[in-house]
């Protein structure tokens, strides 16, 4: 038992350690001028710690399909996805925003010191409350809801499906026709209502709720889950695919792990068609941009996104998130103090009146930041800044407990069968992937929603069976 406990007490502080030494690494940077020299120097460091992340991360399941790994996975793609680029001195791809163009070095060496120092909080933070939970136990208000069975969840996944299929088609049909006729940039006339768009979300909830409720008929949940990925792909071509990418990614953690349980070969094999799908995206990324539907620009586009590596295309656009942190930071608003990610609670509520548009404004923080007329989005780590300034990346360590607090129900629940407690937690997953190159308040409204109607769904099922068996009059 001493044993036990102290490898694990040893773990703990070779961790706290190994953060330590890798941020003094990171801040020795700062004298360096050349910008070739600081690039290198800072991707070995960044390397190193995405490195120490994933093999901390990885003990909590020894799964690399996972949700923490996928997190901080992304979150090193959105922020950091421009290092090796210019370490290895290569030219950037297509649908690229460098922030240096923009800003003085200095800036950027601090804009990457501060995400280096709130990656390193967030994971202490996962690592934390994760162990804390498997020593402790877990929450008692979250040891219940096993009666729900596989077949609830199924008839949940349907009635769901049905309320967003409408409005779902109907937004997706309507851009498609929008990209037909003007391009991608045409899809930005369509101006759909915030409601509108939350029930859409219902068919993204319901698929989830298909997936785990079809788990034990495989054939059937491949369907669905493959069915669903063509149907996103697709739409990816005349419309954002940020939010596609993320559900998809959320999916297939619950695909994979009460469908297919995937070996190590063939995660290798995944990897390869996985290469594959980076050339798709890219090719998407291109061609949506052409101003009318023309066969022979799109197949050009094709053939160059064949002979294009792929992967500097990928980290070259979604690296670009990193902007929006460099010119947060450049831009020093107000301090929030926390408010960005409290008052948008209220976004909860329709927008009747336009009486949550101080919220709004509040929530989207990039509306107080000068961005050099550049189209950028939200990012978690810049939120951080706004909130709390320099002392954000303290404040990582909190989100880094609600990352790890999911991460460990997620295990919890898939261990123990509880099948709807995991849909509620799983659906988290894209909702904060998109979270890493977003707004956190955007979190509320959907999950609130959807999650509130499950449960009146499941009150009313158990108030039905009740009454069927006699005991309620």
């Amino acid at each position: 038992m001493i044993r036990i406990f102290n490898r694990k007490y040893r773990k703990k502080t070779m961790l706290l350690i190994s953060e330590i030494i890798i941020s003094f690494l990171g801040l020795l940077t700062f004298p360096i001028k050349g910008e070739q020299a600081w690039f290198i120097a800072f991707f070995i460091i960044s390397l190193l710690q995405l490195i120490l992340h994933i093999f901390y991360l990885y003990n909590f399941e020894k799964k690399i399909i996972s949700f923490p790994i996928f997190f901080i996975l992304l979150s090193y793609v959105f922020n950091f996805g421009h290092l090796p680029i210019k370490a290895f001195g290569k030219d950037f791809g297509k649908n690229v925003l460098f922030p240096l163009w923009y800003i003085k070095f200095d800036i950027y060496k601090k804009a990457a010191f501060f995400t280096l120092l709130s990656q390193m909080m967030l994971v202490l933070g996962i690592i934390f409350i994760y162990r804390f939970l498997e020593k402790k136990g877990n929450v008692s208000f979250f040891n219940k809801g096993k009666s729900i069975s596989l077949k609830k969840i199924k008839i949940i996944g349907l009635i769901c499906v049905c309320i967003g299929i409408l409005p779902t088609l109907y937004i997706d049909v309507s851009k498609f026709l929008l990209f037909m006729q003007g391009g991608y940039l045409n899809t930005f006339n369509l101006q759909v209502h915030d409601f509108v768009e939350t029930v859409a979300d219902f068919f993204n909830f319901g698929i989830f709720a298909l997936v785990i409720g079809f788990s034990n008929e495989k054939r059937k949940a491949n369907i669905i889950f493959f069915v669903t990925v063509v149907y996103k792909v697709v739409m990816m071509s005349c419309g954002g695919r940020g939010e596609a990418i993320v559900f998809l990614l959320g999916l297939f953690i619950v695909w994979e792990k009460y469908v297919v349980h995937l070996s190590k070969k063939q995660i290798i094999v995944l990897c390869f068609i996985g290469y594959a799908g980076l050339v798709l995206l890219n090719f998407i990324a291109s061609a949506r941009n052409i101003t009318s539907f023309n066969m022979k620009e799109i197949f050009d586009i094709f053939v160059y996104s064949l002979s294009n590596n792929q992967l500097i295309a990928t980290l070259s656009e979604f690296g670009s998130t990193f902007a929006t942190v460099c010119f947060t930071i450049k831009s020093n608003p107000s301090q929030a103090y926390g408010l960005n990610y409290i008052l948008p609670i209220l976004l909860v509520i329709p927008n009747i009146g336009g009486f949550n548009s101080g919220v709004v404004d509040k929530m989207i923080f990039t509306n107080h930041i000068y961005a050099y007329n550049q189209p950028i989005g939200g990012s978690y780590i810049a939120e951080l800044f706004y909130s709390y300034h320099w002392f954000g990346w303290l404040f990582a360590f909190v989100l880094g407990i609600l990352i790890g607090f999911i991460a460990y129900q997620l295990v919890y629940q898939n261990k123990h069968k509880n099948y709807f407690l995991y849909l509620l937690f799983a659906y988290t997953m894209p909702l904060l992937f998109f979270w890493i190159r977003g707004y956190f308040g955007a979190v509320y409204r959907t999950y609130i929603w959807h999650c509130g109607f499950t449960l009146i769904i499941v009150f009313f099922m158990k108030y039905y069976q009740t009454k069927k068996k006699g005991l309620v009059k």
